[in-house]
């Protein structure tokens, strides 16, 4: 029988708690690595009880999936109905939609894939889906799947040790994860999938199989607790969304947790008697309910503003969060896994069933019918359509010029030389409808060099929140194209206050500038257009549902020459080379004074920084100088 140890609930408050803090804004910014201390109790408690029972002679799979439906599912199961119920109510129908797909992904135990598909866990945008949490329980149960049929398989046959073979798998797993952290390609696949997150329940498990066969005194357990506590709190403070993770840097977390669970293991440590007291020990227990409801709360929150979290607001959400995850523990967990609800195997197997079944049908219904659109009035539906697709994705009948690159050309005089190459990023993309319907009109053919988060420098850049080095290959490779090709014009665009305005960056813009200008190509160089932050489709159309202002939403002037500030002397600096610069902003000024995010009852971004196709083609007047002869 494994003997009950208070001080690992109290390191699941330990893990817990950074991470709600850090899912609300309220410090620890690297409080997400309380996940993976989550992953090392885990393994470290159910391989625990398994190598028990398969050393008894008493373990039985069926057995073991009952305890972990009783454990798990629901209080899950709850929280989703709730989730969804809510979003029926708050979410417009694109969105609920969505949230009907992660439901539906939540009850095949594939949330992790799902939202792998989707966005990055630290993406933009992400915090508004409520059940974007769920993926770590997926990775959990999807590691739970296989990891007992291992430990059966070994100890039938016994030609390799338990503890051997967890830690080959742990090291296979853990240079997964490595390599997958220094790949631009793999890095989301890394953060949710199983194979590079299998280590991290393995180091639990390892330590587990160790159990019995090494010990220590005070003198080695007492630094030891304490040295893994520091491993969990650095992290905590120490990490950003901007750390390449999980990788080696999910390391010391891990490594942390697994240090304070050993140095409690033949009695409690001074930092295991610190987890044990028993307000932590509480916060532990109620943990999982605790990590089920926040979320959502702070999700629906999110969604509903179009304002930078409060953090009395987030602190709020949070309190109730414990409420609710008390009242969870005590009347959906508790019952549940003490067998005064469904005490029978076949009940409890059934309501697993059940549960699944409805979760899979109710999140089916709600995606096939495209979140319910008639819930809504057709004034609310026109605003809330415009976000509801990227208009830039359609790439159809689009050529490349040069392998490995994602520059594309329009179908317009496609035979014929290239008059207008647009080159930049996402905001130059933007701006390509309205340049198209220009060029068309001339019979000129136009060039979209563009590609996300590239700006047109024929150099090196930095993103700035991440540091990120941005590769110049596709900008060298589109100045090779304009060298060989002479355009009569360029327009450079991009979201320039996403760039690390450095010196070097500012010299490379105006030496591209420069050689260009040389090659006796007109240059345009169009300042960035004034944009919200915040989903402008999806907050107008609930500021139509609500009765409020549209106009409420528009950008103020002292806002927007804060944010793109740091290049004018540039800009400046560029025109007097003989290139033009193009300043967008007055075409939104509003009556109210403001950048407007809404003209004549349209809407003029797709999301919370891009134009719209409408949008763009409100820039037209702007480009009259492009499209003259010489």
């Amino acid at each position: 029988m494994i003997k009950y140890r208070p001080d690992i609930d109290g390191l699941r408050a330990l893990a817990i708690l950074p991470v709600i803090l850090y899912h609300a804004k309220l410090g620890c910014p690297g409080g997400f690595v309380g996940v993976d201390v989550f992953f090392v109790i885990s393994g470290f408690l159910i391989a625990s009880l398994i190598m028990q029972e398969l050393a008894d002679g008493t373990f039985s799979l069926v057995q073991f999936w009952e305890r972990r439906i009783r454990r798990i599912l629901p209080a899950l199961t709850v929280v989703v109905l709730a989730t969804l119920i809510g979003a029926y109510f708050l979410f417009l129908p694109s969105d609920f939609a969505f949230v009907g797909r992660s439901v539906g992904a939540v009850a095949v135990l594939g949330a992790n894939f799902f939202f792998l598909k989707q966005s990055g866990y630290f993406a933009p945008g992400a915090e508004t889906e409520p059940l974007l949490h769920t993926w770590s329980l997926a990775v959990e149960e999807q590691f739970y799947l296989l990891f007992p049929l291992l430990l059966i398989f070994l100890a039938r046959f016994r030609k390799i040790s338990v503890l051997s073979a967890i830690v080959w798998l742990g090291v296979a797993s853990l240079a997964l994860s490595i390599a997958g952290t220094h790949s631009r390609h793999n890095l989301t696949s890394t953060f949710y999938l199983l194979p590079t997150r299998a280590w991290e329940l393995s180091m639990g498990a390892a330590l587990a199989a160790l159990r019995g066969r090494i010990s220590a005194g005070s003198m080695v357990r007492e630094p030891v607790g304490w040295l893994g506590l520091a491993l969990i709190a650095w992290p905590v403070f120490g990490y950003s969304t901007a750390t390449r993770f999980p990788g080696l840097a999910a390391l010391p977390p891990c490594l942390g947790a697994a240090l304070v669970i050993f140095s409690s293991e033949n009695g409690l440590s001074s930092v295991g008697r610190l987890l044990a007291l028993r307000p932590v020990v509480f916060t532990g227990l109620i943990s999982y309910s605790l990590y089920l409801w926040h979320w959502p709360l702070l999700a629906f929150a999110a969604y509903l503003s179009d304002r930078q979290s409060v953090p009395a607001v987030q602190a709020g959400l949070l309190v109730v969060s414990f409420g609710l995850a008390i009242l969870s523990w005590q009347f959906i967990e508790k019952p549940f896994r003490q067998r005064r609800v469904f005490r029978q195997r076949p009940q409890i197997f059934g309501f697993a069933g059940v549960s699944l079944l409805v979760l899979l049908a109710l999140g089916l219904v709600a995606s096939i019918n495209k979140g319910f659109p008639n819930r809504f009035p057709a004034a609310v539906m026109a605003y809330a359509d415009v976000g509801s697709h990227n208009p830039y994705l359609d790439d159809d009948n689009k050529e490349k010029p040069w392998v490995g690159h994602l520059a594309k050309f329009s179908t317009t005089q496609t035979n014929g030389p290239v008059d207008v190459v647009i080159w930049g990023d996402s905001h130059a993309r933007a701006l390509t409808p309205m340049i198209d319907m220009l060029c068309q009109q001339r019979s000129w053919r136009d060039m979209d060099a563009t590609h996300p988060g590239t700006p047109p420098v024929a150099g090196p850049a930095r993103i700035q929140e991440s540091a990120k080095l941005v590769p110049a290959d596709f900008s060298l490779a589109v100045m090779k194209f304009i060298t060989q090709s002479r355009p009569r014009a360029a327009v450079l665009a991009a979201r320039w206050s996403l760039y690390t305005a450095s010196e070097p960056f500012k010299s490379n813009l105006v030496a591209t500038v420069r050689g260009l200008l040389a090659l006796g190509v007109r240059v345009y160089v169009v300042k960035d257009v004034p944009f919200p932050d915040y989903n402008v489709p999806h907050f107008a159309a609930m500021a139509v549902m609500h009765g409020d202002d549209i106009n409420r939403l528009g950008v103020t002037r002292e806002k927007h020459q804060e944010t793109n500030h740091e290049l004018e002397r540039t800009f400046d600096q560029i025109a007097q080379l003989g290139a033009t610069v193009l300043d967008p902003a007055p075409l939104f000024i509003d009556k109210a004074g403001r950048y407007g995010v809404e003209k004549d009852g349209t809407i003029l971004y797709y999301d919370d920084e891009h134009l719209s196709e409408e949008g763009s083609m409100l820039l037209a007047p702007l480009f009259g100088p492009v499209f003259h002869d010489p």
